[in-house]
């Protein structure tokens, strides 16, 4: 009797939780992912430090300009009247504003510039990823909660059926007709979908809070799914050998890989350029003084340098042979992540088409339970069959519903899968929607 109360006020509950309730479509969800998800915010930095540091590679074209000043007291210098001045100590002024132009480099500031161009490049991949990594954690959170939503109606609506056949039998019961054995069959059933009512409940909850935090929400928000899966199956998928090619390419972790190979050929050029020539120049002008001993006068300088490797006890083969090394490393690395891609793309293919596979199969349980409970409720209410028929025929329509909506929810986030394993996934993208009831 105290389950029974207990679980009568949490049905009385259900219409006020699901009034406080914050209602949520998949694109919200996804838009306020990317714009409040710390992973996000830290992969666009590091597109702004990427982006800085290409700045400061450019100015290796432009000359250094430098200035400095100073000024030098030294007392009690007797050495001074060695050379015929009367003088105790020395006093000295400097000013100089110098410029330094690197002329030849060995095509290292132009290497360095294109690294940094790459570095940009990969940055912005990195982000290309994790964006397509918080849309996949958003849809999987987003269907996780919407199955176990529609989970807890399939259960409100099989639980409101025995308590309607419970009643109809203690009616019987009380009149003679019908045994305790079998009024206590209902019961013990009934208390068995109220334990599955809380549990989904509790699910729920932490559901919730598991695309509040995904979303940058707060994690006592209670959101409720609203979007419903697509449910259209006439578009099935034909292999075609060009979109995994093409999905490849589009993978922002294949791009990120190319651009590190590329980085690491440039890295072997920059080790061959520091053992050519190096020439630079610069101009400087410049103020001296020397009080009692040199009028101060303003002077201009140029100077050349010109600096040239001789022999540096073959040091340059053995980092060359580094950099060539590297370079290889990088490039296996890469064919190697290309391989996994593809099979990955593969295996995404075969596991949409098993999803659109096991909606059609979930539809036709369904369809086949529907029809037997029909039957069998007729055939109970004529006395044909005893009350564990039904009971077993309501039990295996609400498993049917189950599945479905779980067959449905699935499906979702495999197309999600199969957009993020093609390169397709990215914040503009939107998730199919179809009110169809099912």
């Amino acid at each position: 009797m105290l389950k029974k109360t207990i679980y009568i006020a949490l049905i009385s509950l259900l219409p006020v939780t699901a009034i406080s309730q914050t209602p949520v479509t998949l694109q919200e969800c996804r838009e306020e992912a990317l714009s409040n998800n710390k992973k996000v915010q830290t992969s666009l930095l590091q597109v702004q430090k990427a982006e800085a540091a290409k700045k400061e590679a450019t100015t290796a074209y432009l000359p250094t300009i430098d200035g400095s000043a100073n000024a030098i007291f030294i007392p009690d210098l007797e050495e001074l009247r060695q050379f015929g001045i009367e003088k105790d100590n020395l006093q000295l002024y400097q000013a100089q504003i110098s410029a330094q132009q690197p002329i030849y480099a060995g095509g290292k500031i132009r290497l360095a510039n294109k690294m940094a161009s790459k570095g940009v490049q990969m940055a912005e991949n990195a982000r290309e990823k994790q964006q397509a990594d918080i849309l996949l954690e958003t849809d999987e959170a987003y269907w996780q909660l919407f199955a176990m939503q529609e989970q807890q109606k399939v259960v409100k609506r099989f639980t409101e059926a025995l308590d309607s056949l419970e009643e109809q039998l203690q009616a019987t019961y009380d009149l003679g007709i019908t045994p305790k054995s079998e009024l206590l069959k209902v019961t013990v059933r009934k208390n068995d979908a109220e334990m599955t009512a809380l549990e989904v409940n509790n699910a729920i909850r932490l559901l919730q809070m598991n695309l509040a935090h995904i979303i940058g929400r707060s994690v006592n928000a209670e959101l409720l799914a609203t979007t419903n899966p697509g449910t259209n199956q006439k578009d099935k998928i034909s292999p075609d050998v060009s979109e995994i090619s093409g999905g490849v390419d589009s993978r922002p972790e294949i791009n990120i890989l190319e651009n590190q190979a590329q980085i690491k050929n440039l890295e072997k050029k920059v080790t061959r350029a520091d053992y050519l020539p190096q020439l630079g120049a610069q101009v400087s002008y410049g103020y001296l003084e020397a009080p009692d001993i040199a009028p101060g006068s303003w002077n201009i300088n140029a100077a050349a340098q010109l600096s040239v490797p001789v022999f540096h006890w073959r040091e340059k083969k053995h980092k060359m042979q580094q950099a060539e090394i590297n370079e290889q490393m990088a490039i296996l690395e890469l064919e190697n992540t290309r391989e996994l891609v593809t099979l990955e793309i593969s295996q995404a293919r075969l596991k949409l088409e098993e999803g659109l596979e096991r909606i059609q199969l979930a539809r036709k349980s369904l369809d086949e339970a529907s029809e037997t409970l029909s039957e069998v409720e007729i055939s109970y209410n004529a006395e044909l069959n005893t009350i564990t028929d039904l009971l077993n025929a309501r039990v295996a329509h609400q498993r049917s519903e189950a599945s479905l909506v779980k067959a449905l929810s699935d499906y979702e986030v495999l197309k999600t899968k199969w957009l993020k394993a093609i390169g397709q996934l990215n914040a503009g993208s939107e998730a199919q929607q179809n009110n169809e009831k099912f």
